[in-house]
């Protein structure tokens, strides 16, 4: 086997081999023969089926699983032989070598991304300062009338009809004319949430006090995102049939104290204060960390693998292609949304790699290593989060592609952010 490497950049290489005809070919045919020795094929006795007839059946799929092994043979050749730092590579296009004529050579080659050289400039000491700000008592009274709206219970409104927290189960339908262009039955409103096309105000005011087997009709503007395009940006209704109209009624100061294990007013006040706080230190922690990585971001330049950018950049839009038509946005729609994020993208995409090579690098520097510990542990928050049995998240880390490789990257990071946050000089605020 020939193999020359050929630097394209200081992020890219070219990786180019060359397997003497012989040898592939022989390999060929050795991997139908034992094909053919295990072959049970109707019409012929078993292990006895020509080669001819397995080359004709599995010749391609055979051809392929050997092109794959020598690309393995050769990426393996080129990384220790030229100390290679492969982050990323490209596929060989089997296609074009699967139909390789008898006796002629297998030669191709394939790119690879490479970890960028960094050097390192100063990562500890950086001066930030704090902007954790203390509980005040109106947050606590907010926190406390949000616990209680969450946990109110929907009874029947009768004849109070919708209040203005009020729930319902309706009929919804788009008019446009004498046209319905939408019809949903059995569909859950609020008050406070107008459906699309509608304006908060107007909403509240045509539904308050709205009974059961009330009609109420609001003027709408049909959503740019309607699937029916002739529709879109068109004045209309949206008429309200409501089936059931709910109150919610908050639970007593009893209860809540009750759900959260404390007696008494002030008791429960301190309860949602500590609460609070917990949440502002661990908001501010991230925060701080954030900032350090962004600021080191700024002070560091170096090149990024363009495929691995690239490749980055087409995931994320999938991603953001996928919630559209999740959303059951309009193919036109989808197009104009992925048209007008490929930028936002490829911004994302850059910043997230300089964060992850970044996060490599001090990481080795500072010897913050991932432990098999570490991994152990992150499977089984995962499961208590999950409420699942750590073995299955284990398993299905397994089944995808460089899952456990994904997991160490992500619990280094949260290594590498909290010794830049212990290690830099946090300054309250004058």
């Amino acid at each position: 086997m020939q193999v020359t490497v050929e630097k394209l950049g200081s992020c890219q290489a070219k990786i180019s081999f060359i397997i003497p005809g012989q040898d592939f070919h022989g390999t060929v045919q050795e991997a139908l023969k034992e094909r053919a020795a295990s072959a049970n094929l109707k019409g012929f006795r078993p292990g006895k089926v020509p080669v001819q007839i397995i080359e004709k059946q599995f010749g391609k799929e055979v051809r392929g699983a050997a092109i794959e092994h020598f690309v393995q043979q050769a990426f393996q050749k080129a990384v220790q032989e030229h100390q290679l730092k492969v982050v990323g590579f490209q596929r060989v296009n089997l296609d074009e070598l699967i139909d390789l004529p008898a006796g002629q050579d297998l030669a191709s080659n394939f790119e690879v991304s490479l970890r960028p050289e960094i050097v390192l400039g100063a990562y500890t000491g950086i001066e930030i300062t704090s902007e954790l700000a203390p509980v005040m008592d109106q947050e606590v009274d907010d926190a406390i009338a949000n616990l209680k709206q969450q946990q109110s219970r929907p009874e029947p409104a009768g004849d109070e009809g919708l209040a203005e927290n009020g729930v319902a189960i309706a009929k919804i339908e788009w008019i446009v004319g004498e046209e319905t262009v939408l019809s949903a039955e059995g569909h859950r409103i609020a008050m406070q949430q107008p459906t699309p096309g509608v304006d908060e105000a107007k909403w509240k005011a045509a539904l308050l006090g709205a009974k059961d087997g009330d009609a109420r009709e609001v003027e709408m503007t049909i959503p740019a995102t309607f699937n029916k395009e002739q529709h879109r940006g068109m004045a209309g209704t949206t008429r309200v049939t409501i089936v059931n109209a709910y109150k919610l009624v908050p639970p007593s100061d009893a209860e809540v104290q009750q759900m959260v294990g404390v007696q008494g007013d002030e008791a429960l006040k301190a309860f949602v204060r500590q609460e609070l706080g917990r949440q502002k230190e661990m908001q501010e922690l991230g925060r701080v960390e954030g900032e350090l990585l962004q600021r080191l971001i700024a002070a560091h330049a170096f090149d990024l693998p363009t495929m691995m950018v690239q490749e980055q950049a087409r995931g994320r839009l999938a991603q953001f292609e996928n919630q559209l038509r999740q959303q059951q946005a309009p193919d036109d729609v989808v197009r104009s949304q992925i048209e007008a994020n490929k930028e936002n993208a490829l911004k994302a995409a850059e910043n997230g790699l300089r964060a992850l090579f970044l996060v490599q690098a001090i990481g080795e520097k500072e010897n913050l290593l991932v432990t098999k510990e570490d991994m152990e542990q992150e499977l089984v928050s995962i499961a208590q989060r999950n409420n699942a049995k750590p073995e299955d998240v284990q398993k299905f880390y397994q089944e995808q592609q460089g899952g456990f490789d994904q997991l160490a990257i992500e619990i280094l990071e949260r290594k590498v952010r909290k010794f830049l946050r212990e290690n830099a000089k946090l300054t309250k605020p004058q």
